[in-house]
Protein backbone atom coordinates (compact mmCIF):
# COMPACT_ATOMS: atom_id res chain seq x y z
CA UNK A 1 0.00 0.00 0.00
CA UNK A 2 2.47 2.08 -1.11
CA UNK A 3 5.09 2.04 2.12
CA UNK A 4 2.72 2.85 4.37
CA UNK A 5 5.27 1.83 6.60
CA UNK A 6 6.44 -1.11 9.12
CA UNK A 7 2.99 -2.15 9.66
CA UNK A 8 1.87 -3.43 14.39
CA UNK A 9 5.23 -3.03 15.81
CA UNK A 10 6.64 -3.90 19.32
CA UNK A 11 5.85 -0.51 21.78
CA UNK A 12 9.44 -0.93 22.61
CA UNK A 13 10.61 -0.22 18.94
CA UNK A 14 8.15 2.62 18.27
CA UNK A 15 9.42 4.38 21.65
CA UNK A 16 13.13 4.08 20.31
CA UNK A 17 11.84 5.98 17.09
CA UNK A 18 9.87 8.47 18.12
CA UNK A 19 13.61 9.43 19.62
CA UNK A 20 15.07 9.32 16.64
CA UNK A 21 11.68 11.67 14.86
CA UNK A 22 12.47 14.21 17.41
CA UNK A 23 16.23 14.47 16.79
CA UNK A 24 15.48 14.55 13.13
CA UNK A 25 12.61 16.99 13.24
CA UNK A 26 14.77 19.63 15.64
CA UNK A 27 18.34 18.32 14.06
CA UNK A 28 18.11 17.94 10.06
CA UNK A 29 17.30 20.75 7.88
CA UNK A 30 17.09 19.31 4.55
CA UNK A 31 17.82 21.31 1.47
CA UNK A 32 14.80 22.71 -0.17
CA UNK A 33 13.86 21.33 -3.77
CA UNK A 34 14.73 23.10 -6.46
CA UNK A 35 13.59 22.64 -10.15
CA UNK A 36 16.23 22.39 -12.45
CA UNK A 37 16.61 23.55 -15.83
CA UNK A 38 14.68 20.88 -17.96
CA UNK A 39 14.11 21.52 -21.54
CA UNK A 40 11.90 18.69 -22.12
CA UNK A 41 9.28 20.34 -19.89
CA UNK A 42 8.91 22.79 -22.80
CA UNK A 43 9.24 19.91 -25.69
CA UNK A 44 6.15 17.82 -24.06
CA UNK A 45 3.99 21.54 -23.40
CA UNK A 46 3.92 21.60 -27.30
CA UNK A 47 2.64 18.41 -27.52
CA UNK A 48 0.08 17.78 -25.21
CA UNK A 49 -2.91 18.36 -27.59
CA UNK A 50 -1.25 15.25 -29.82
CA UNK A 51 -0.31 13.23 -26.24
CA UNK A 52 -3.98 13.72 -24.90
CA UNK A 53 -4.69 11.48 -28.45
CA UNK A 54 -2.18 9.42 -27.77
CA UNK A 55 -2.92 5.58 -25.94
CA UNK A 56 -1.44 4.26 -22.69
CA UNK A 57 -2.22 0.60 -24.41
CA UNK A 58 1.48 -0.82 -26.48
CA UNK A 59 -0.82 -2.95 -28.21
CA UNK A 60 -1.93 0.39 -30.48
CA UNK A 61 1.93 0.85 -31.07
CA UNK A 62 3.87 -0.80 -34.34
CA UNK A 63 6.40 -3.30 -32.88
CA UNK A 64 10.15 -2.96 -34.72
CA UNK A 65 11.47 -6.09 -35.13
CA UNK A 66 15.77 -6.27 -34.80
CA UNK A 67 16.01 -3.35 -32.87
CA UNK A 68 17.51 -2.49 -29.89
CA UNK A 69 16.74 0.24 -27.38
CA UNK A 70 18.37 1.76 -24.62
CA UNK A 71 16.45 3.63 -21.95
CA UNK A 72 17.59 6.89 -20.92
CA UNK A 73 15.75 9.33 -18.37
CA UNK A 74 16.19 13.24 -18.08
CA UNK A 75 16.59 15.29 -15.07
CA UNK A 76 14.24 15.63 -12.37
CA UNK A 77 11.12 18.48 -12.30
CA UNK A 78 9.56 18.66 -8.91
CA UNK A 79 5.75 19.42 -8.39
CA UNK A 80 5.91 20.37 -4.80
CA UNK A 81 6.75 21.16 -2.12
CA UNK A 82 7.06 24.19 -5.09
CA UNK A 83 4.29 27.15 -4.44
CA UNK A 84 1.16 26.25 -6.26
CA UNK A 85 -1.59 29.12 -5.33
CA UNK A 86 -4.29 27.49 -2.99
CA UNK A 87 -1.96 24.14 -2.13
CA UNK A 88 -1.14 23.36 1.21
CA UNK A 89 2.02 21.23 1.00
CA UNK A 90 2.83 19.11 4.28
CA UNK A 91 6.60 18.29 4.72
CA UNK A 92 5.92 14.70 3.44
CA UNK A 93 4.60 14.25 -0.30
CA UNK A 94 4.38 10.87 -1.52
CA UNK A 95 1.63 8.62 -2.92
CA UNK A 96 1.08 10.11 -6.44
CA UNK A 97 -0.48 9.32 -9.74
CA UNK A 98 -0.10 10.84 -13.17
CA UNK A 99 -2.83 11.22 -16.23
CA UNK A 100 -3.73 13.25 -19.41
CA UNK A 101 -6.76 14.28 -20.22
CA UNK A 102 -8.12 17.21 -22.26
CA UNK A 103 -4.78 18.54 -22.89
CA UNK A 104 -3.55 18.91 -19.41
CA UNK A 105 -1.40 16.78 -17.25
CA UNK A 106 -3.37 15.93 -13.96
CA UNK A 107 -1.25 14.95 -11.19
CA UNK A 108 -3.02 13.97 -7.69
CA UNK A 109 -1.12 13.38 -4.83
CA UNK A 110 -0.99 12.59 -0.86
CA UNK A 111 0.59 15.18 1.73
CA UNK A 112 1.02 15.10 5.45
CA UNK A 113 3.45 15.58 8.60
CA UNK A 114 5.33 12.12 7.73
CA UNK A 115 4.17 9.59 5.73
CA UNK A 116 3.01 7.91 8.39
CA UNK A 117 -0.92 7.48 8.97
CA UNK A 118 -1.84 10.90 10.84
CA UNK A 119 -5.53 12.79 10.79
CA UNK A 120 -3.35 15.96 9.29
CA UNK A 121 -3.38 13.99 6.01
CA UNK A 122 -4.74 15.94 2.97
CA UNK A 123 -4.66 14.58 -0.67
CA UNK A 124 -4.36 17.29 -4.09
CA UNK A 125 -5.22 16.96 -7.28
CA UNK A 126 -3.17 19.85 -9.47
CA UNK A 127 -3.34 20.12 -13.52
CA UNK A 128 -1.02 22.12 -15.62
CA UNK A 129 -0.84 22.29 -19.78
CA UNK A 130 2.56 23.89 -19.54
CA UNK A 131 4.43 22.61 -16.53
CA UNK A 132 4.37 26.94 -15.31
CA UNK A 133 0.98 27.37 -14.71
CA UNK A 134 -0.86 25.27 -12.45
CA UNK A 135 -4.54 25.10 -10.94
CA UNK A 136 -5.80 23.21 -8.05
CA UNK A 137 -8.77 20.68 -9.22
CA UNK A 138 -9.79 18.86 -5.93
CA UNK A 139 -8.27 18.94 -2.19
CA UNK A 140 -10.33 17.52 0.31
CA UNK A 141 -9.44 16.04 4.33
CA UNK A 142 -11.14 14.44 6.68
CA UNK A 143 -9.00 14.25 9.54
CA UNK A 144 -7.90 10.74 8.79
CA UNK A 145 -5.70 9.53 6.49
CA UNK A 146 -5.70 8.37 2.92
CA UNK A 147 -3.36 6.42 0.77
CA UNK A 148 -3.07 5.56 -3.03
CA UNK A 149 -4.54 8.00 -5.52
CA UNK A 150 -4.66 7.10 -8.97
CA UNK A 151 -5.74 8.54 -12.08
CA UNK A 152 -7.08 6.86 -14.96
CA UNK A 153 -9.18 7.49 -18.16
CA UNK A 154 -12.06 4.92 -18.37
CA UNK A 155 -14.59 5.48 -21.27
CA UNK A 156 -13.27 8.93 -22.07
CA UNK A 157 -13.67 10.15 -18.25
CA UNK A 158 -11.50 10.92 -16.04
CA UNK A 159 -11.48 8.71 -12.74
CA UNK A 160 -9.85 9.41 -9.68
CA UNK A 161 -9.98 6.65 -6.52
CA UNK A 162 -8.23 6.78 -3.11
CA UNK A 163 -8.77 4.96 -0.06
CA UNK A 164 -9.29 6.34 3.32
CA UNK A 165 -7.33 4.68 6.13
CA UNK A 166 -7.14 5.40 9.75
CA UNK A 167 -4.74 7.72 12.08
CA UNK A 168 -3.15 5.78 14.36
CA UNK A 169 1.04 5.68 12.55
CA UNK A 170 2.07 1.63 13.65
CA UNK A 171 -1.17 0.23 12.13
CA UNK A 172 -2.78 -0.48 8.43
CA UNK A 173 -6.24 0.49 8.65
CA UNK A 174 -7.91 0.22 5.07
CA UNK A 175 -11.71 1.28 5.17
CA UNK A 176 -13.45 2.26 2.00
CA UNK A 177 -12.46 3.11 -1.30
CA UNK A 178 -13.83 6.26 -3.18
CA UNK A 179 -14.15 7.10 -6.73
CA UNK A 180 -14.63 10.49 -8.65
CA UNK A 181 -15.48 11.52 -11.91
CA UNK A 182 -14.17 14.02 -13.94
CA UNK A 183 -17.04 15.77 -16.10
CA UNK A 184 -17.53 18.90 -17.63
CA UNK A 185 -14.23 20.42 -15.49
CA UNK A 186 -15.91 19.07 -12.72
CA UNK A 187 -15.77 16.48 -9.95
CA UNK A 188 -18.09 14.49 -8.66
CA UNK A 189 -19.39 13.29 -5.46
CA UNK A 190 -17.43 10.07 -4.18
CA UNK A 191 -19.07 7.22 -4.64
CA UNK A 192 -17.96 4.08 -2.77
CA UNK A 193 -16.89 0.84 -4.72
CA UNK A 194 -15.09 -2.62 -3.91
CA UNK A 195 -15.24 -4.18 -0.75
CA UNK A 196 -14.82 -2.65 2.85
CA UNK A 197 -11.18 -2.82 3.77
CA UNK A 198 -9.62 -3.61 -0.11
CA UNK A 199 -7.16 -1.58 -1.19
CA UNK A 200 -6.54 -0.85 -5.00
CA UNK A 201 -3.23 -0.86 -6.93
CA UNK A 202 -2.78 -1.15 -10.39
CA UNK A 203 -4.75 -0.38 -12.95
CA UNK A 204 -4.28 0.00 -16.89
CA UNK A 205 -5.99 0.16 -19.89
CA UNK A 206 -5.25 -2.79 -22.22
CA UNK A 207 -7.10 -4.39 -25.46
CA UNK A 208 -10.37 -2.11 -24.83
CA UNK A 209 -10.45 -2.70 -20.97
CA UNK A 210 -9.80 -1.55 -17.91
CA UNK A 211 -7.91 -4.03 -16.09
CA UNK A 212 -6.87 -3.85 -11.81
CA UNK A 213 -5.54 -5.39 -9.16
CA UNK A 214 -6.32 -5.32 -5.13
CA UNK A 215 -6.03 -6.84 -2.17
CA UNK A 216 -8.03 -7.36 1.19
CA UNK A 217 -6.93 -9.01 4.71
CA UNK A 218 -4.51 -9.25 7.28
CA UNK A 219 -1.93 -7.43 5.76
CA UNK A 220 0.95 -6.62 8.16
CA UNK A 221 -0.26 -8.79 11.17
CA UNK A 222 2.16 -9.23 13.02
CA UNK A 223 1.31 -13.22 14.28
CA UNK A 224 0.71 -16.27 12.54
CA UNK A 225 -0.19 -17.27 8.48
CA UNK A 226 -0.47 -14.52 6.34
CA UNK A 227 -4.32 -14.49 4.66
CA UNK A 228 -4.32 -11.54 2.63
CA UNK A 229 -6.73 -11.89 -0.62
CA UNK A 230 -5.38 -11.39 -3.86
CA UNK A 231 -7.77 -9.94 -6.57
CA UNK A 232 -7.53 -9.32 -10.46
CA UNK A 233 -10.15 -8.63 -12.67
CA UNK A 234 -11.87 -5.64 -14.45
CA UNK A 235 -14.31 -2.76 -15.07
CA UNK A 236 -17.11 -3.55 -17.24
CA UNK A 237 -18.51 -1.09 -19.19
CA UNK A 238 -20.90 0.32 -16.52
CA UNK A 239 -17.96 0.52 -14.50
CA UNK A 240 -18.62 -2.22 -12.42
CA UNK A 241 -16.05 -4.23 -11.21
CA UNK A 242 -15.48 -8.08 -11.75
CA UNK A 243 -12.96 -9.95 -10.59
CA UNK A 244 -11.74 -13.07 -8.98
CA UNK A 245 -8.99 -14.28 -6.04
CA UNK A 246 -5.79 -15.70 -7.28
CA UNK A 247 -3.46 -16.07 -4.30
CA UNK A 248 -4.35 -16.14 -0.27
CA UNK A 249 -0.94 -15.17 0.85
CA UNK A 250 1.51 -12.31 2.37
CA UNK A 251 1.06 -10.60 -0.84
CA UNK A 252 -0.14 -6.94 -0.90
CA UNK A 253 0.49 -4.91 -3.80
CA UNK A 254 0.78 -5.82 -7.37
CA UNK A 255 1.84 -4.39 -10.43
CA UNK A 256 0.91 -6.42 -13.70
CA UNK A 257 1.55 -6.28 -17.47
CA UNK A 258 0.70 -7.87 -20.63
CA UNK A 259 3.31 -8.98 -23.61
CA UNK A 260 2.69 -9.05 -26.94
CA UNK A 261 1.17 -12.36 -27.39
CA UNK A 262 -1.60 -10.83 -24.77
CA UNK A 263 -0.12 -13.48 -21.66
CA UNK A 264 -0.12 -11.76 -18.25
CA UNK A 265 2.96 -11.56 -16.53
CA UNK A 266 3.41 -9.84 -12.95
CA UNK A 267 5.58 -8.79 -9.90
CA UNK A 268 3.95 -8.78 -6.43
CA UNK A 269 4.77 -7.26 -3.24
CA UNK A 270 5.73 -10.28 -0.76
CA UNK A 271 5.99 -8.06 2.90
CA UNK A 272 4.20 -10.25 4.92
CA UNK A 273 5.90 -13.42 4.01
CA UNK A 274 4.41 -16.95 3.57
CA UNK A 275 5.23 -20.45 2.88
CA UNK A 276 7.50 -19.32 -0.15
CA UNK A 277 9.20 -17.04 1.88
CA UNK A 278 9.30 -13.13 1.65
CA UNK A 279 10.63 -10.97 -0.68
CA UNK A 280 8.24 -11.00 -4.23
CA UNK A 281 7.33 -13.43 -7.06
CA UNK A 282 7.45 -13.11 -11.18
CA UNK A 283 4.05 -14.04 -12.27
CA UNK A 284 3.23 -15.59 -14.91
CA UNK A 285 -0.23 -16.09 -16.69
CA UNK A 286 -1.44 -17.94 -20.25
CA UNK A 287 -3.72 -15.52 -22.35
CA UNK A 288 -6.12 -18.51 -22.40
CA UNK A 289 -6.77 -18.06 -18.76
CA UNK A 290 -5.74 -14.39 -17.17
CA UNK A 291 -6.89 -16.22 -14.18
CA UNK A 292 -4.83 -18.89 -13.35
CA UNK A 293 -1.62 -16.90 -12.50
CA UNK A 294 1.45 -19.28 -12.02
CA UNK A 295 3.37 -18.57 -8.58
CA UNK A 296 6.90 -19.53 -8.26
CA UNK A 297 7.02 -22.23 -4.98
CA UNK A 298 10.25 -20.15 -3.64
CA UNK A 299 10.07 -16.28 -3.42
CA UNK A 300 12.72 -14.05 -4.74
CA UNK A 301 14.01 -12.69 -1.58
CA UNK A 302 14.51 -9.49 -2.41
CA UNK A 303 11.02 -6.93 -2.23
CA UNK A 304 9.80 -4.88 -5.15
CA UNK A 305 7.71 -2.61 -2.96
CA UNK A 306 5.29 -0.21 -4.69
CA UNK A 307 5.91 -1.59 -7.99
CA UNK A 308 4.43 -0.69 -11.34
CA UNK A 309 4.95 -2.37 -14.78
CA UNK A 310 5.03 -1.18 -18.65
CA UNK A 311 5.90 -2.41 -21.70
CA UNK A 312 8.13 -0.86 -24.78
CA UNK A 313 8.58 -3.05 -27.73
CA UNK A 314 8.82 -6.64 -26.82
CA UNK A 315 10.28 -5.57 -23.07
CA UNK A 316 8.40 -5.67 -19.83
CA UNK A 317 9.63 -3.49 -17.34
CA UNK A 318 9.36 -3.39 -13.84
CA UNK A 319 9.81 0.49 -11.64
CA UNK A 320 10.19 -0.13 -7.62
CA UNK A 321 12.10 0.42 -4.81
CA UNK A 322 15.51 -0.99 -4.91
CA UNK A 323 17.16 -1.99 -1.57
CA UNK A 324 21.12 -0.30 -0.99
CA UNK A 325 21.33 -2.39 1.87
CA UNK A 326 23.79 -5.43 1.37
CA UNK A 327 20.90 -7.94 2.52
CA UNK A 328 17.96 -8.37 0.45
CA UNK A 329 14.80 -8.43 2.31
CA UNK A 330 13.66 -12.07 2.81
CA UNK A 331 16.53 -12.70 5.03
CA UNK A 332 15.53 -13.71 8.14
CA UNK A 333 15.91 -17.54 8.86
CA UNK A 334 12.72 -19.24 7.78
CA UNK A 335 12.68 -22.11 10.78
CA UNK A 336 11.79 -18.54 13.26
CA UNK A 337 8.15 -17.78 14.33
CA UNK A 338 6.08 -15.55 11.97
CA UNK A 339 6.52 -12.90 14.26
CA UNK A 340 10.14 -13.03 14.47
CA UNK A 341 10.48 -13.43 10.92
CA UNK A 342 8.72 -10.06 10.08
CA UNK A 343 10.14 -8.47 13.02
CA UNK A 344 13.45 -8.84 11.79
CA UNK A 345 12.90 -8.54 8.04
CA UNK A 346 10.76 -5.31 8.41
CA UNK A 347 13.09 -3.31 11.33
CA UNK A 348 16.35 -4.38 8.90
CA UNK A 349 14.59 -3.14 5.91
CA UNK A 350 13.84 -0.18 7.37
CA UNK A 351 16.89 1.03 8.95
CA UNK A 352 18.62 0.70 5.43
CA UNK A 353 19.25 3.56 2.61
CA UNK A 354 16.89 2.71 -1.16
CA UNK A 355 16.41 4.32 -4.19
CA UNK A 356 14.21 4.01 -7.08
CA UNK A 357 14.82 1.58 -10.56
CA UNK A 358 13.92 0.31 -13.62
CA UNK A 359 14.30 -3.12 -13.92
CA UNK A 360 13.22 -5.82 -16.84
CA UNK A 361 11.40 -9.06 -16.98
CA UNK A 362 13.67 -11.71 -18.28
CA UNK A 363 10.36 -14.20 -19.27
CA UNK A 364 12.86 -17.09 -20.00
CA UNK A 365 13.86 -17.35 -16.41
CA UNK A 366 10.95 -15.37 -15.20
CA UNK A 367 13.47 -13.37 -13.15
CA UNK A 368 14.15 -9.65 -12.73
CA UNK A 369 17.01 -7.93 -14.00
CA UNK A 370 18.21 -4.58 -12.74
CA UNK A 371 18.82 -1.48 -15.81
CA UNK A 372 19.38 1.63 -14.13
CA UNK A 373 18.63 3.91 -11.14
CA UNK A 374 16.16 6.16 -10.98
CA UNK A 375 16.44 9.70 -8.54
CA UNK A 376 15.44 8.61 -5.21
CA UNK A 377 16.97 8.52 -1.44
CA UNK A 378 15.46 7.76 2.05
CA UNK A 379 11.84 7.71 1.48
CA UNK A 380 11.51 7.13 -2.39
CA UNK A 381 9.30 4.77 -4.86
CA UNK A 382 5.69 5.11 -5.67
CA UNK A 383 5.76 5.33 -9.41
CA UNK A 384 3.05 6.60 -11.92
CA UNK A 385 3.76 6.08 -15.75
CA UNK A 386 1.85 7.44 -18.55
CA UNK A 387 3.30 7.03 -22.19
CA UNK A 388 3.30 9.75 -24.51
CA UNK A 389 4.43 8.20 -27.54
CA UNK A 390 6.39 5.02 -29.24
CA UNK A 391 9.83 5.52 -27.27
CA UNK A 392 8.73 8.28 -24.24
CA UNK A 393 7.11 7.62 -20.75
CA UNK A 394 6.47 10.63 -18.63
CA UNK A 395 7.14 8.98 -14.90
CA UNK A 396 6.11 10.35 -11.68
CA UNK A 397 7.17 9.55 -8.22
CA UNK A 398 8.71 11.15 -4.91
CA UNK A 399 11.50 11.12 -2.93
CA UNK A 400 13.54 12.52 0.03
CA UNK A 401 16.09 15.62 -1.44
CA UNK A 402 18.76 13.91 -3.59
CA UNK A 403 21.90 15.04 -1.53
CA UNK A 404 21.08 12.35 0.81
CA UNK A 405 21.98 9.65 -0.67
CA UNK A 406 22.36 7.34 2.51
CA UNK A 407 19.86 8.52 4.47
CA UNK A 408 17.93 5.12 6.13
CA UNK A 409 14.11 4.61 4.38
CA UNK A 410 12.50 4.71 7.79
CA UNK A 411 14.22 8.23 8.61
CA UNK A 412 13.26 9.66 5.16
CA UNK A 413 9.22 8.42 5.99
CA UNK A 414 9.48 10.68 9.03
CA UNK A 415 11.57 13.81 6.82
CA UNK A 416 10.81 15.62 3.88
CA UNK A 417 9.79 14.06 0.53
CA UNK A 418 8.54 15.63 -2.54
CA UNK A 419 6.93 14.89 -5.96
CA UNK A 420 8.77 15.11 -9.00
CA UNK A 421 8.79 14.27 -12.92
CA UNK A 422 11.35 12.78 -15.47
CA UNK A 423 10.54 11.50 -18.99
CA UNK A 424 12.13 8.01 -20.01
CA UNK A 425 13.23 7.73 -23.13
CA UNK A 426 14.01 5.01 -24.95
CA UNK A 427 17.16 5.10 -27.90
CA UNK A 428 17.25 3.09 -30.95
CA UNK A 429 20.99 1.50 -30.57
CA UNK A 430 20.68 1.41 -34.39
CA UNK A 431 21.30 -2.36 -34.28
Amino acid sequence: MGTIGLGTLTKVYWLSQCVIFGWLLHSCQPKIFVNQDVSWTNEIAKEFPKISEQTDDPFNYALTENQSYKPKISDPFWVSPVKINGVAFGRSNNNVSIAIHNGRLFVAMRTGKTHFASKHTQLHILSTSDFKNWRKELSFANKTDFREPFLIVMNDTLRFFCFEAGTKMTAFEPKKISQFNYIDEKWSEPKNILSLGEVHWDMKNRMDTTWFSSYIGSHYQLDGPSNVQLKFGFFDKESQAKQEPVYIGGVSETAFEFDKDTNLWAITRLEDGDETGFGSHVVFADKQDKYAWEFPKLADPNCYMSPKMFRHQNEIYLIARKQLGKQPFGRAKRTLSWRKQRLKNWVRFSLTPKTTALYRIESKTRTVKWVMDLPGTGDTAFPSIQRLNDHQFLIANYSSPLNKKKRPWLFGQLGKTGIYLILLEFENNGN
